[in-house]
């Protein structure tokens, strides 16, 4: 599902030390408001908490890291675990996955050959379908 900060986010930076995967950036704007990056947060809600005026809620455009639409919510793939977008197929984009308890990260389209994505890449596919030509590309 991810996260979004709402308009009335005063840019005190609570959030972003809260943040385990540094998903929290701020934007360039003057007053230093926070955005959050759906591909890196993993959904874990620290930063709600630490939100001080409660501007951090969920984003319901973006899917839950393990949660419903997930491939690896499923039995068949309980053994494995996910990088998060902050490792990348270099052939198809889609984020690393790997067995729990080994080191090696691989592709579970390219490598394992199997037919499961994770839905925020297809979201991520959506975003560069829908991009005007001439528009910069969108990057995780």
């Amino acid at each position: 599902m991810s996260y979004l900060v709402r308009d009335d986010c005063i840019g005190c930076g609570a959030c972003d030390y809260a943040c385990p995967t540094g998903a929290l950036r701020k934007t360039d704007s003057f007053l230093g408001l926070f955005e959050i990056d759906p591909y890196t947060c993993d959904d874990c809600a620290r930063c709600v908490s630490k939100c001080p005026m409660g501007s951090i809620e969920p984003d319901p455009a973006w899917p839950v890291c393990h949660g419903k639409g997930c491939p690896l919510s499923s039995k068949r793939l309980a053994n494995f675990e996910c990088a998060i977008w902050h490792e990348r197929c270099p052939d198809c984009g889609d984020t690393l996955w790997r067995a729990k308890g080994t080191g090696a990260w691989c592709c579970s389209r390219c490598d394992l050959g199997m037919r499961v994505v994770c839905p925020r890449l297809q979201n991520l596919r959506r975003e560069q379908r829908d991009l005007a030509p001439g528009d910069a590309t969108v990057q995780p």
